[in-house]
């Protein structure tokens, strides 16, 4: 923190800034092996966001994201209640960023405080609808043969002792399942757009002015429902009602209602809307550690729901 507050004492005049007319808290720090970074709230006249990166993967694309946010943030600016944070600086790779502050509480957030989550769903529909619709949609054929192959080539690296998972042999028996699913989107239109990349609960937040978007990847373009399957995916894993699952499937009726109760540029009978969530379920499973003891208490719960999720859509 002091040398991102530091960093800032020399950046700060040049935003027409005085350093001393701000006051600093550490919201969110991460120090992990492969990343560190801290994100620190600076209270003043006008609120402001640091971030310092000090350690992440040599392909984390920081100043590919940082523009991918300015780009949101240019294509939201007249929009009256979806929103990017503007950034107000960055240093050439992209690990010293200022941006404004924006208001709210992350999805993640509002459910954990007990907020219903059909209304919650319905304001983050309505933020990825602005933000997918910024840009000219592209009608595709939508071809799932490559996330099949992708599974396939999961299932056979647990299988050969390559790849470690939580209860590998289901693991391995729902790779191989996924080609069934893919049957049923496969040839069929879709909408390709502008992607955000990493749509999960926690970067997107929902205040009095709107909805606002955070932590973009590099700008890309995919069918619509990568970013559909990610947020809603992670909102199953965590606070989705078991028993309101049909046979087969691994996002409820009352889940679906009420996202796209916002979200309009597609509907329920788009293939990639259909598909991508069982992907995504394999590949949040991965990403689960192996052993217990090492699992924090949010993948523990995670790891519960999707064997759930795994054996309904599945129908193991």
């Amino acid at each position: 923190m002091k040398e991102a507050l530091a960093a800032w004492a020399q950046i700060a005049p040049g935003l027409g800034c005085a350093p001393g007319a701000y006051k600093a808290k550490l919201i969110w720090q991460k120090d992990e092996p492969a990343r560190s970074h801290v994100v620190i709230r600076l209270k003043g006249p006008r609120p402001l966001i640091l971030k310092q990166v000090f350690k992440s993967p040599e392909d984390a694309g920081l100043a590919q994201s940082v523009a991918a946010q300015q780009d949101a943030f240019d294509r939201l600016r007249d929009h009256a209640d979806a929103h990017a944070p503007e950034v107000l600086y960055s240093n050439d790779d992209g690990t010293l960023v200022v941006m404004a502050e924006a208001t709210g509480k992350t999805l993640n957030d509002h459910l954990t405080a007990g907020r219903k989550p059909a209304d919650m769903l319905r304001r983050t529909g309505a933020w990825l609808a602005a933000f997918h619709g910024s840009s000219p949609p592209e009608v595709r054929t939508y071809q799932p043969k490559f996330m099949v192959a992708h599974a396939n080539r999961m299932a056979d690296a647990v299988t050969e002792g390559r790849l470690s998972v939580a209860l590998p042999d289901l693991f391995v028996h729902c790779c191989w399942g996924l080609g069934s699913h893919a049957e049923q989107a496969e040839g069929q239109q879709t909408l390709s757009t502008i992607k955000h990349g990493d749509f999960n609960m926690r970067n997107v937040l929902l205040g009095p002015d709107g909805a606002t978007g955070l932590d973009f990847k590099p700008v890309s373009t995919a069918p619509v429902g990568f970013d559909i399957a990610r947020v809603l995916m992670d909102f199953a894993e965590l606070f989705q009602r078991g028993r309101d699952l049909s046979p087969g499937a691994v996002l409820s009726e009352e889940t679906l209602a009420a996202f796209f109760s916002g979200y309009d540029l597609v509907g329920l009978d788009d293939p990639s809307v259909r598909f991508v969530p069982y992907v995504q379920l394999l590949n949040d499973w991965r990403l689960i550690p192996p052993d217990p003891q090492r699992r924090s208490w949010r993948q523990t719960a995670r790891m519960t729901a999707i064997e759930r999720l795994a054996r309904n859509g599945f129908e193991t």
